[in-house]
């Protein structure tokens, strides 16, 4: 008698409470047709305002859309965007000293590094420059100090005489670029090593065979040592290189990772 009554109990309580949320879900339902009614009503005096306004004036085409800004219209406009290629090192530090003319000192160098994020392969930029003897090379004032210029400025040659700044070399124009005429020496292929010592790839090469020759892992590496991976540096190269049975294989050269020194 006690489990019935138990079981009539939990019944009662649960039609309860399905009558209760039958009572909210209609609720609800109602709430959310008064508000889609609303919601009607409201558009349709919106529809009936905008007729009237449409009404009282003339009616317009559609302006067309405007074209999107291309290169050529950008180019014409004069809006030009450049992206630096490369960054120039010269033996000359600083403005002071520097000559105004190469013939001054023909015996100055620099060296042009091109940037590897400009291309996928920087050394499929440079094939075939090598059967040319002179580059001409249009690059950046970066460093000028200020980008302020004048339109007249005094030449140190003329005496303090004030001249056009498009008639003299001056580095402060509305443009800061210049053009050199260099003339080229070598081209060293990106990634690979600038020796110091060695006179060039094929001395390397004849003395990463002599040293590979000799063997010159320790005893313990020889013997012992389950690595066969042998690293050694050879003025400025970094190789890495696998022992096997009888033979060893060069596997990677690269330029020796310095770290610069603060000073």
């Amino acid at each position: 008698m006690m489990s019935s009554c138990s079981c009539r109990e939990q019944s009662l309580r649960l039609n309860q409470q399905v009558n209760v949320m039958r009572k909210e879900i209609k609720n609800l339902r109602q709430q959310i047709d008064s508000a889609v009614r609303a919601h009607r009503k409201h558009m349709s005096s919106l529809q009936s305002e905008l007729e009237i306004w449409s009404r009282g004036k003339p009616q317009k085409r559609p302006a067309a859309p405007d074209p999107q800004p291309g290169p050529e219209i950008s180019l014409e406009k004069g809006c030009i965007q450049t992206v630096p290629i490369g960054y120039i090192d010269s033996c000359f530090s600083r403005k002071n000293g520097t000559p105004r003319q190469p013939a001054v000192c023909t015996v100055s160098r620099a060296s042009l590094q091109i940037q590897p994020s400009v291309f996928n392969n920087p050394d499929h930029a440079l094939t075939g420059l090598e059967n040319y003897s002179h580059v001409w090379l249009i690059f950046l004032f970066h460093k000028n100090g200020h980008l302020s210029y004048k339109a007249k400025v005094k030449p140190p040659r003329l005496n303090g005489q004030k001249v056009g700044v498009y008639s003299t070399r001056s580095p402060h124009r509305p443009n800061a670029i210049g053009l050199t005429l260099a003339k080229l020496e070598s081209i060293t292929e990106w990634g690979r090593p600038k020796f110091q010592f060695l006179k060039g790839a094929d001395e390397a090469e004849a003395a990463v065979r002599g040293i590979l020759a000799a063997d010159p892992r320790s005893v313990y590496r020889r013997t012992r040592c389950r690595d066969r991976l042998f690293f050694f540096t050879l003025d400025s190269a970094e190789i890495t290189c696998w022992f096997g049975d009888g033979f060893v294989e060069v596997l990677r050269v690269r330029p020796v990772q310095t770290q610069e020194i603060p000073t």
